[in-house]
Formats: structure tokens, C-alpha cells, sequence
């Protein structure tokens, strides 16, 4: 599996305010708090590295300890892991629940390939027209960054920049399989965050794994059906030209556009 760098993947820089907690609250559950809520609103997206203790007890104008008994509460509430080397990152607490058990069904039963599909158009259709309408300058510049990095690693495949791997007896470059349906699936992560839905966002992100493996298997079968891929990279250009102009109902035609090209070119590989 293809790693993606925290450079590759666009999202916003969290600020961390000073704590001032009331009477009779302690310090650290008013720490608690401010990092839950951070967690619920999407401001800490899963994977996401939190700063070192030092660091973030200064910015939060906490002590060490009263934010170590806040990260272990949460860390207790599987909301934070710790990571090698030290310090954690924010979990991605829905994902065993929800997206691990249909990723087993999906590998017994045929038929979810064609569910997951649907399941993706119900989603994604409203998460476009509701990014068009809500996008800010921000999330703008983050889906561009998303989508240059999908270019990038899409012309570097194409090019046999990173090496060769055959497929179907057509060599191609090994990133048009692994690093660019990678970016391809955070690209459409970016779109559900451009929407402030926050239960969508939190949704996708419980399935983005589901998502990811979906979007690989995509791939797998457009190439091998010799089906073309420029065509599927520019989808997102478009898609992303039809949010950014908040063109809701162009930006809803183009995603489904984009989903029946993968439907009609999936053929019987089992793919989606």
C-alpha cells in the first residue's frame, strides 16, 4: 500500500486557544473539552499528528500535567493513539465500526460492488452541491492542492517517471496504481470537508478506507479494460472548476458523470 505524505494531503492548520476554565471545572476537563470539540468539528482530522506536550501546553496556557491527564482521557476514549516515537495522533475512532466490517462483507459478496458505487453517488452527489454552496477561499485552495497533487502524480506515472509495472502486458508507471488512486480518494475527502456537513465529514471519514480500496480497485480495472485514464483525472478537474465557481447543479452533474465513466469502464473485474 502507498503512503501519502502530510504535505500531499491538504487541511487546515489547527489553532489551539488559551484555557480559562470557570469555577469549580478543572483545568484539565476545560482542555478535554476544547480538544473533543476540535475533534468533532474536523478542525483535528483523523491522522493528524497533535503537537508535542511542550508545545501545546504553551500555546493553550495550560501545565503539562493538566493537559497529560486531558490527552489520557482522551486517548481512554479512543479519540487520540500514540504514536511511535512519541505523541499521538487523532483517531479515526468510527472506522473499526463501521467501514472494517463492510470492507469484509464486501470480499464475500459481489453484489456491494455495485452498492458501494451507489452508496458513493448518494453521498458524494449532495457533498459536491453542498461544497459549491459553502466552499470557502480556504477550501478552495485546499482541493486545488489536492487536485495538483492528483495531476502531478498522474503525469509522473504516465511519463514512467517512478518506475514501471506492467499491466495487462502494458507498462505503465506504478503510481498510476498505488500513489495516484491514493490521491485520488483524498481529493474526495477534501470535497466532504468543503461541505461544513459536520457529520458528513465525520461519515467519510469512518469510510475512507472503504473508499480508498474502491477508488484502487477503480483504477485497476480501467487499465485493465484500456479504458482512459487522462479522462478520469480531468473529471476532477472539472469537478473541482464547478465547486470553486459554486456552480452546485454543474458541480452534481460532473460527479456523477465521473461515477458512471467508472461504472461503464468497471466491466465484470469485480471492481467498482
Amino acid at each position: 500500500m502507498s503512503t501519502v505524505s502530510t504535505s500531499d494531503i491538504p487541511g487546515a492548520v489547527a489553532s489551539f486557544a488559551p484555557v480559562t476554565p470557570p469555577p469549580r471545572l478543572r483545568l484539565s476537563d476545560m482542555v478535554y473539552e476544547q480538544l473533543e470539540t476540535m475533534v468533532v468539528e474536523g478542525r483535528l482530522a483523523p491522522g493528524s499528528a497533535l503537537p508535542s506536550e511542550r508545545d501545546l501546553a504553551q500555546q493553550m496556557g495550560v501545565s503539562r500535567p493538566s493537559l497529560r491527564e486531558a490527552l489520557l482521557r482522551l486517548e481512554s476514549r479512543g479519540l487520540i493513539v500514540g504514536r511511535a516515537g512519541g505523541g499521538y495522533l487523532v483517531a479515526n475512532a468510527s472506522q473499526p465500526l463501521l467501514a472494517e466490517p463492510l470492507s469484509q462483507l464486501m470480499s464475500r459478496h459481489s453484489k456491494t460492488v455495485d452498492d458501494v458505487l451507489e452508496m458513493r453517488e448518494v453521498l458524494e452527489a449532495k457533498a459536491v452541491e453542498l461544497a459549491a454552496e459553502r466552499a470557502t477561499p480556504e477550501d478552495i485552495a485546499r482541493l486545488a492542492q489536492a487536485l495538483e497533487a492528483l495531476e502531478a502524480a498522474y503525469a509522473a506515472g504516465r511519463d514512467g517517471h517512478d518506475g514501471l509495472d506492467g499491466q495487462d502486458g502494458d507498462a505503465r508507471g506504478a503510481s498510476l496504481l498505488t500513489r495516484v488512486p491514493e490521491l485520488d480518494a483524498h481529493f474526495h475527502l477534501a470535497l466532504a470537508e468543503a461541505t461544513h456537513n459536520l457529520v458528513l465529514v465525520h461519515l467519510m471519514h469512518a469510510i475512507f478506507e472503504l473508499l480508498r480500496g474502491s477508488v484502487v480497485d477503480n483504477y485497476r480495472a480501467i487499465v485493465g479494460h484500456g479504458a482512459d485514464l487522462a479522462e478520469l483525472i480531468d473529471q476532477h478537474r472539472r469537478i473541482f472548476n464547478a465547486v470553486a465557481s459554486h456552480d452546485g447543479a454543474s458541480a452534481q452533474r460532473s460527479l456523477r458523470e465521473h461515477l458512471a465513466f467508472i461504472r461503464d469502464n468497471s466491466g465484470d473485474t469485480g471492481a467498482v
